[in-house]
């Protein structure tokens, strides 16, 4: 009997070592197979470490800070799970469908069709934080993925309204700029074309005069105007 009861207590602690040892080594090829998920994760905790180890940090500033940066996907991670918390919290909300918008004119300007699928989530956002309060930055939100998303006309109409509560948001303007443009492309009477792209124009020089002082701004701006007034060069031709 006890002859039995230790070959017992041996076999479980044999079998104890065997599966962690087993773990450990899928663990490790795991981590070898999958290195943008291992490449993910760490930035992932270093994010997570920077916003708990000072008692004082602020996720929404940080996430500013980053939105200025254009570093979209930072902004994403880090205020994915406060606004799921806080559904009602329009900063924070905000701010994090700005990120997504943004992250999917980026990947629409790179060719990469996913932005179909993932502009989904700001412009739900935005009509859902447009029942609690009618504010210009939500506005944006959803006339910017409706833009995106090629529904131009709807696009337009949104922004307008966007720019009667705030009529120098240079943001806004941008929007209104780009549908024009895209209106004008589209249009085959020459001179309902010519109208767009002037009204187009007119806009994006508004919008450079409010961002005085933002040379970044300035110089992308300008390069739509330049090809605008190429295209209208060329209607009068």
């Amino acid at each position: 009997m006890k002859r039995f009861f230790w070959m017992l207590i041996c076999l479980f602690f044999i079998s104890l070592f065997l599966v962690t040892s087993a773990y450990a080594i899928f663990c490790s090829k795991q981590g070898n197979q999958n290195p943008y998920e291992a490449k993910w994760s760490s930035k992932r905790e270093a994010i997570l470490i920077a916003a708990i180890s000072s008692p004082q940090s602020d996720p929404y500033a940080q996430a500013e800070a980053l939105f200025k940066e254009k570093k979209y996907d930072d902004v994403i991670l880090l205020l994915a799970g406060p606004a799921y918390a806080e559904p009602t919290n329009l900063k924070i909300n905000i701010l994090l469908a700005k990120a997504q918008v943004e992250k999917c004119a980026t990947l629409k300007a790179k060719g990469d069709d996913s932005y179909k699928i993932l502009i989904r989530q700001p412009y739900e956002t935005g009509q859902r934080l447009h029942k609690l309060q009618a504010h210009p930055e939500i506005y944006y939100i959803v006339a910017k993925s409706l833009l995106i998303n090629n529904r131009i006309m709807r696009a337009k109409r949104t922004i307008k309204k966007a720019l009667r509560l705030s009529p120098n948001n240079a943001d806004c303007l941008i929007v209104l700029g780009d549908a024009n443009n895209i209106l004008a492309e589209d249009e085959k009477d020459s001179y309902e074309a010519s109208r767009l792209f002037s009204e187009a124009k007119g806009v994006y020089e508004k919008a450079i005069e409010i961002r005085k002082g933002d040379e970044e701004f300035k110089t992308n701006v300008e390069k739509k105007i330049k090809n605008i007034e190429e295209k209208i060069k060329e209607l009068a031709e």
